[in-house]
């Protein structure tokens, strides 16, 4: 891979956040040249992305084994002025292009040094709503929408798991959300990502995530 630069989601993140007081991810992983990478079943490991690599933020990700449903630290502890952010993203290719009605695992597990707070820590999915492979917008699942049991955030099967269209609208839970976008799918020209983010006014956190499941049954 070439170029892993940090890119900012283009959905007027702050400005959503501030006018409309919800939720928006504003840390996203490189963007995906084209359509994602092959590898073989059950080797999409995990990669991470931060603010302290890519520059002009802190956080740092330290991966703590090399299988995908092994943990990853999100330390946003670095008191940098500007925020922190620091996230796990997959080249796993069977996730991208496929229909949303054919995933059946999108979930993982997270324990923290604070109780997630609206933007701390969120699951986001490129959708492609009319079959072009261009993002259309990113699925939001922010883990204060979306608490689930002892810290496991289960998109598909949970049905008080909020989802944010965009940033802006919301559906109560997964089926509500393909309700809301019959024949889209996953966009293979960016990224599936996991993010955690401070803002310099919030508390310092560090997170851990593990057993994270991007996609389908098996994969």
């Amino acid at each position: 891979m070439k170029n892993l630069m940090h890119t900012v989601v283009a959905l007027g993140a702050f400005t959503v956040m501030l006018a409309l007081a919800m939720p928006v991810s504003v840390a996203a992983p490189p963007t995906a040249p084209g359509k994602a990478p092959l590898t073989a079943p059950g080797k999409n490991k995990l990669q991470c992305f931060d603010g302290t690599t890519d520059g002009g933020f802190g956080g740092t990700c330290t991966l703590n084994s090399s299988g995908a449903k092994g943990s990853a630290t999100l330390n946003l502890s670095s008191g940098d002025l500007a925020g922190d952010y620091a996230g796990v993203y997959t080249l796993e290719s069977k996730l991208y292009d496929s229909l949303l009605t054919d995933i059946t695992q999108v979930s993982y597990l997270y324990t923290g040094t604070i109780a997630p707070l609206p933007g701390n820590l969120s699951y986001n999915i490129p959708i492609d709503t009319n079959g072009d492979g261009v993002t259309n917008f990113y699925a939001f699942v922010d883990a204060f929408y979306c608490p689930g049991v002892d810290g496991v955030v289960d998109i598909i099967n949970d049905p008080a798991c909020g989802i944010y269209e965009g940033g802006v609208t919301f559906h109560a839970n997964w089926a509500a959300f393909l309700a809301a976008n019959p024949g889209a799918k996953v966009a293979p020209d960016n990224y599936v990502f996991i993010v955690a983010e401070r803002t310099p006014a919030e508390l310092y956190a560090i997170w851990t995530v593990n057993n994270v499941k991007f996609g389908k049954a098996g994969k």
